[in-house]
């Protein structure tokens, strides 16, 4: 059913981004509430009436719209066409017969017309509900069980064993706490859930879970198992090398996903090859609220590995609220090679991305590259932040690649600022850009395709960075009393004030962390007492890549900075 759904999803979007208008008709019975008149009158349409005429959907549900249409005399009609429209088809979109679904977070007015008679409904779509487990549920691993334990807290299992099903102990709607400490090597999760009962893999509250990699050539979390969500914790690779003398040596990928119905949730990912790669397969895949960073290697053609490497032929694959910094590769790098998969219905939304690529010595990378050697469509770049420092010369954003000819992208409510050009477009049959910021002091928009104009980016460009300091804060989709901030500093203020009132309970114990500096003390901590926090800003020294004894990344100064507002547990 899922997979059904899905493309009838894509079929709607596609449709109304090549320009055309969500007009669909039907005909009036296939949704009439009232079927007591035969259908016989011939007398004009008067009136319409849609129910309901304010719905509530969840992002990619469906909600059901009918419509009434009666003669001057009230009598119900039936055997007329119906043209459903939408004024906001990224948001919602409706089929022939009124099923609405849910796009995107917003609100939407559905039209039903007949024989020069209209009636609207009002659609608000919102997040789904999201899969929580029960606080210190379910079974239990740590670095010293053993796979003859029981999964209990006091006979844990190792990971292996719990990833492998523990002999089918494990069960849809179940949830594996990994105990802090560190688990040493590569593993491979088949764990299994439902659309409904996910298996859930979550590092235990109060305490650090680290899987470090180190001394293995393959993917440090391979998932091979649908419907599972991982949560929380660390991975890393504490192998040293990370230059090589060739073109064909490599430090190995961390994130493997080669499954459907996947999430990845708030995970510290740091100093692998790839941080996660998807695969083109492969679909409903989200990456949330992770903090991935030093991700790559050295090599003497150019700098690899990427914070976040999607493909995939059908989508959806989302990545949100994500932080990225300090790669030898891109930080998001939508891309595939010729005949490798394509890139369809890929969605970038409220990700921070800032001075990717600049561990490289001889390649410069972008902070967001989505477009590659194959076909893409479908894609969405929302809200998501930026930032190259200013002696960063690389490409900020690039959207489109090469000249390969693909379908739609939209560019919409995102904050651009700084690199050489701040943004390369390449080629679209159609591209739509609305309500962007793009600032940066050398070339701000760079338009590759001969048939784009720059009245595609009307009143969204500055030749200057700005003067007035600009705070984001983000709200995290999963785990309450969790918060991505993003400060860019143009004014030079000594602090600035946060707005927490719509994160943080009063009464709570919280922290805010500079990403830059995670593990080390907080910027600031305390019991929050409802409005404003003062967040003061400091610079701090980039972290430094293993293997080396400091980084090649430049410092962002007091001028920006990215941090997490987190409950302490």
């Amino acid at each position: 059913m899922k997979t059904g759904f899905k493309l009838s999803h894509r079929l709607a979007r596609g449709f109304w981004m090549v320009g055309a208008a969500v007009t669909l008709a039907a005909c009036a019975g296939e949704s009439l509430t009232d079927p007591s008149d035969p259908g016989t009158s011939t007398k004009p349409v008067s009136t319409i009436s849609i129910s309901p005429q304010t719905a509530n959907v969840d992002l990619n549900g469906t909600t059901q719209l009918t419509v009434v249409l009666r003669d001057e005399n009230g009598t119900a009609l039936s055997g007329r066409a119906i043209t459903w429209t939408t004024t906001a088809a990224s948001i919602a979109t409706v089929t022939s017969t009124g099923v609405v679904e849910g796009a995107d977070t917003g609100t939407a007015t559905i039209k039903a017309s007949s024989e020069g008679k209209s009636a609207t409904a009002t659609v608000m779509v919102h997040p789904r509900a999201q899969p929580v487990p029960g606080a210190h549920a379910g079974y239990f691993v740590s670095p010293s069980g053993s796979s003859s334990g029981d999964g209990s807290q006091s006979r844990p299992w190792d990971l292996p064993t719990a990833l492998a099903n523990a002999a089918g102990k494990v069960q849809p709607g179940d949830t594996v706490w990994l105990r802090g400490g560190t688990y040493k090597g590569s593993f491979r999760s088949m764990l299994r859930g439902t659309a409904s009962q996910p298996v859930v893999v979550r590092q235990y509250p109060g305490e650090r879970a680290i899987v470090d990699a180190n001394g293995t050539s393959v993917s440090t979390w391979y998932v091979g198992g649908d419907y599972s969500v991982f949560w929380g914790f660390e991975l890393t690779n504490s192998y040293p090398t990370r230059v090589f003398s060739n073109t064909t040596d490599r430090r190995s990928n961390v994130v493997a996903n080669y499954a459907n119905h996947t999430k990845y949730i708030n995970l510290i990912v740091h100093d692998g090859g790839v941080g996660f790669y998807n695969e083109a397969p492969y679909y409903d895949v989200e990456i949330v609220g992770c903090v991935l960073y030093n991700e790559g290697f050295q090599r003497t053609d150019r700098g690899h590995g990427h914070a976040i490497y999607l493909r995939s032929n059908t989508g959806p694959v989302t990545a949100r609220d994500n932080i990225m910094f300090n790669q030898f590769g891109y930080g998001v790098h939508v891309f595939t090679n010729p005949g490798e998969g394509q890139l369809n219905n890929i969605r970038l939304e409220g990700n921070i991305s800032f001075n990717n690529g600049t561990l490289s010595t001889n390649s410069m990378s972008s902070n967001i590259l989505f477009g590659g050697d194959d076909y893409s469509t479908g894609g969405v770049l929302k809200n998501n932040y930026t930032y190259e420092s200013p002696s960063v010369a690389a490409k900020n954003v690039e959207v489109g690649y090469g000249a390969l000819k693909n379908g739609t992208v939209q560019l919409q409510d995102n904050y651009f600022a700084g690199g050489a050009s701040v943004l390369e477009v390449g080629y679209w049959s159609s591209f739509t850009a609305t309500s962007n910021q793009l600032m940066g002091t050398g070339t701000v928009v760079n338009l590759n395709d001969p048939a784009l104009t720059m009245s595609k980016f009307s009143g969204q460009t500055q030749a200057a960075l700005p003067t007035a300091t600009k705070v984001v804060v983000r709200k995290n989709p999963y785990e309450a009393g969790r918060a991505n901030v993003a400060v860019y500093n143009w004014g030079g203020a000594s602090s600035v004030q946060l707005d927490l009132s719509n994160i943080l309970p009063a009464g709570a114990s919280y922290e805010i962390r500079n990403v830059q500096n995670w593990f080390g003390s907080p910027v600031v901590s305390g019991t929050y007492s409802g409005g404003s926090v003062t967040l003061p800003i400091r610079a701090v020294t980039p972290p430094v890549p293993v293997g080396f004894s400091s980084s090649r990344a430049p410092s962002t100064g007091t001028q920006f900075n990215a941090y997490v507002v987190l409950i302490k547990q």
